[in-house]
This record gives structure tokens, C-alpha cells and sequence, in this order.
């Protein structure tokens, strides 16, 4: 295991010009304990992070104008805030998964792609990123508020994924997601389905009483057509008796 800050320090000294790179990748190097990106350490044009696959349980970032990606997947973080919009003003992609995170407070403006999966969050609050376009925060097991932008689309099966949450169903205006099996069920065909239900039951109805009253207008034609039968032959007989 080697110390995250002296693993840069040797392999990027603080004498050469850092100012020079834009990509710094530490990844798969065993490191641990904190990395230290502030201001001293001049770092300011990087572009992309990647410190996946370490031990790094925390880090401190000064100002880092130009980072857009930033990949600290497999690590040991327990905490991080990705609002600060003024440290980090480009930030749009960001992969935390598999971490020790309980909260990263409410995303930024311009985050696009978001990876939290197989965490400890409980809730996640991006109802303020409506650039967001891909959103991964399955496996966290506790996680069950989640807020997203109007504009998220959750129609794409492979920008979404919260399966492994305690999440249930998201309504959206055309179908309902299920977080637990991934599956889409579109609104329109339940309603077509429910329409087509309640159709068929109208005509099972109508068919009833047309049915029914074709049985009494019968009966009455019948007993009618009886009685009027019945009626001059019992007169006759009278008359016979009288005489």
C-alpha cells in the first residue's frame, strides 16, 4: 500500500510543471488514506480524474476549473458534496460507484452522467440537474427518496438504473418504471387495455337488457293475446246459463 500524496509527489513532482497536464490517472495502484488536490498543488488545467480502484477514503480539491470527468470508483469515500459549482464550474461526469457514500448532496446544474451504484446513500436530490442524461444509483439498498429534474428521461433503458433501492415505481407522464425489475409499463396501454375491458362490459349490459326486455315484451304480447282469447268465450257461456 502506498500513500496517496507521495504516490503523485514521485510520479509527478511539484518542481515539474503540472500546469502541463490534463489528465491525471492514478488508478489500480493500491493507494490509500487522502489525495490532495488544492491549490498548492497546481493542478489547475486538469481535465480528467481517474483514481478508481484504490483505497482512498477522502481528498481535498482547491479550485479545478477545467475538470469535466472525474472517476474515484472503488474506493473507500464516506462523503462528498458535488455542488460546490465555483471549485469545479465544469464537472458534468462523475463515477462514485462502489464506494462508502451516505450523501452527496444536491447535484450541480451541469452534471450529465452520474454513477452512485453500490453505495449507502438514502436519498439523492437532482432536481436541479436538468442536464442530466444518465443516472446509475442501483445497489443502494436504504436508498428510497429520489428527485429528479422534469426533463430526465427516464424512456432510455440504458441511462437509467435503480434496481437494488427501495425504491417502487416512478410515475412518469406516459408509463410507470419499476425500480425493482427495470421494466416499463406504458400508460397508454393500460388505459387501451381498461377501455377495451370496459367496452366489452357496456355491451355484455346493453346486450342484458335488450335481452331482457325482448322476454317481457313476449310475455305481455302472450298474456294479452290470452286474455282477449278467454274473454268472448266465458261471455257466451253466461248467456247460455242465463237462459
Amino acid at each position: 500500500m502506498v500513500d496517496a500524496n507521495q504516490y503523485i509527489n514521485q510520479h509527478y513532482p511539484l518542481s515539474a510543471n503540472r500546469t502541463n497536464i490534463t489528465r491525471l490517472d492514478v488508478s489500480n495502484n493500491n493507494l490509500i488514506n487522502t489525495i490532495n488536490l488544492g491549490p498548492a498543488e497546481n493542478f489547475s488545467y486538469i481535465v480528467e480524474l481517474n483514481t478508481s480502484f484504490n483505497q482512498i477514503s477522502g481528498f481535498t480539491l482547491g479550485q479545478l476549473p477545467f475538470m469535466k470527468i472525474m472517476d474515484f470508483s472503488h474506493n473507500l469515500l464516506t462523503n462528498f458534496l458535488i455542488t460546490n459549482s465555483l471549485l469545479l464550474p465544469r464537472l458534468s461526469i462523475i463515477n462514485f460507484s462502489y464506494n462508502l457514500l451516505s450523501d452527496i448532496g444536491p447535484g450541480s446544474v451541469i452534471l450529465t452522467h452520474l454513477d452512485v451504484s453500490n453505495n449507502f446513500l438514502t436519498r439523492l436530490d437532482l432536481q436541479n440537474c436538468k442536464n442530466l442524461i444518465a443516472l446509475n444509483c442501483s445497489a443502494n439498498p436504504n436508498l428510497s427518496n429520489l428527485t429528479l429534474h422534469s426533463s430526465f428521461d427516464l424512456s432510455n433503458s440504458n441511462a437509467f438504473d435503480c434496481r437494488g433501492t427501495s425504491i417502487g415505481q416512478i410515475n412518469t407522464t406516459s408509463f410507470i418504471f419499476d425500480c425493482q425489475t427495470g421494466t416499463r409499463t406504458l400508460k397508454n396501454a393500460t388505459v387501451s387495455q381498461s377501455n377495451n375491458n370496459a367496452s366489452n362490459n357496456d355491451t355484455l349490459y346493453i346486450g342484458i337488457i335488450i335481452g331482457m326486455g325482448i322476454i317481457i315484451f313476449v310475455g305481455i304480447f302472450f298474456l294479452f293475446f290470452w286474455f282477449f282469447k278467454k274473454r268472448p268465450t266465458s261471455v257466451i257461456n253466461a248467456n247460455y246459463g242465463s237462459k
